[in-house]
């Protein structure tokens, strides 16, 4: 069974991913990132880091994307041409894509060859508090501090383009 969710989420963010990829309107592209963070967090959840699936959820999917879709709004970008169209309907087989695979593999897991699952349990303490402050804060500690300079750069700069709002050409 873990398995099986393993790969439905899998598939689930790679419908995300792609699907954020391809829409040509921006807030709905952010939003399909929330759906693909969502899934990552379904991934970590059935490896049995759940800290770092509630931290997916809550880091990514919450603060993060509301940060991004606030200064997609805020700067309301001009309209592109094709923005309002449907998505190409070459693409719309990428949307089967995922179930198909789930399909697939539920076949082979009831075939009864071999059982599907992973090779052991987890390492002791993985995903935890504990781990997880370990590593950001011992071995990981520069690119952490480094991150966190370049969200507050993007910060402020999105800000500044915000705030000389009517010097843009398409307002």
């Amino acid at each position: 069974m873990e398995g099986l969710l393993f790969w439905f989420c899998g598939s689930l963010l790679l419908l995300g991913g792609v699907m954020m990829v391809v829409q040509r309107s921006a807030v709905v592209s952010a939003l399909w990132l929330v759906f693909a963070f969502l899934s990552a967090a379904g991934i970590f959840a059935v490896l049995g880091g759940t800290f770092l699936a509630v931290m997916q959820v809550l880091v990514y999917a919450g603060a993060i994307m509301v940060l991004f879709l606030f200064v997609i709004m805020m700067l309301q970008g001009p309209v592109m041409d094709g923005e309002r169209r449907l998505m190409h309907p070459a693409l719309w087989p990428l949307i089967a894509a995922p179930p198909a695979a789930v399909l697939i593999m539920l076949a082979g897991f009831l075939r009864g060859d071999r059982m599907v699952g992973f090779a052991g349990a987890p390492a002791p303490g993985f995903g935890s508090v504990v781990q997880v402050a370990t590593l950001l804060l011992g071995r990981y500690l520069l690119a952490f501090e480094l991150i966190s300079i370049i969200l507050l750069v993007a910060l402020i700069g999105a800000l500044a383009v915000g705030r000389g709002e009517r010097k843009l050409p398409w307002k």
